[in-house]
């Protein structure tokens, strides 16, 4: 094989492996938005709400009663979010599912876990 066709054997392949990871790079952009919620009280994470004390806990799950992760955080789950888009846990079943019923007033699907209760981006 002579050079210039080794060059541009290596060219061609430099090309694709580029090409391919640009391509699973924008997959990873394009996922939906979300807000983290604290894994100790359900809350979103950081917020005013956030661990503050006095809050009535959940007999079920020990979450903040009414919280977005109140009883949608699994026991010793290190993170949890709820997607932006929907309102669901993100992440779950049916996390952007169509057909869902939105909320009037959020837009978010109704009754999810951050139906009213997480900012919409």
């Amino acid at each position: 094989m002579s050079t210039n066709k080794k060059c541009l054997l290596v060219m061609m392949t430099t090309v694709l492996v580029g090409a391919s990871l640009c391509v699973d790079g924008c997959k990873k952009t394009e996922a939906k938005g979300s807000v983290d919620l604290c894994t100790k009280c359900g809350q979103v994470k950081g917020g005013e709400l956030c661990c503050k004390p006095d809050q009535t806990e959940c007999i079920i799950c020990g979450l903040v009663e009414g919280s977005p992760g109140c009883c949608n955080i699994p026991e010793g789950a290190e993170t949890a979010a709820v997607c932006t888009t929907c309102g669901q846990m993100a992440g779950s079943d049916v996390c952007c599912q169509p057909g869902q019923d939105k909320c009037s007033k959020c837009g978010l699907v109704k009754s999810s876990p951050g139906c009213c209760k997480i900012p919409k981006n």
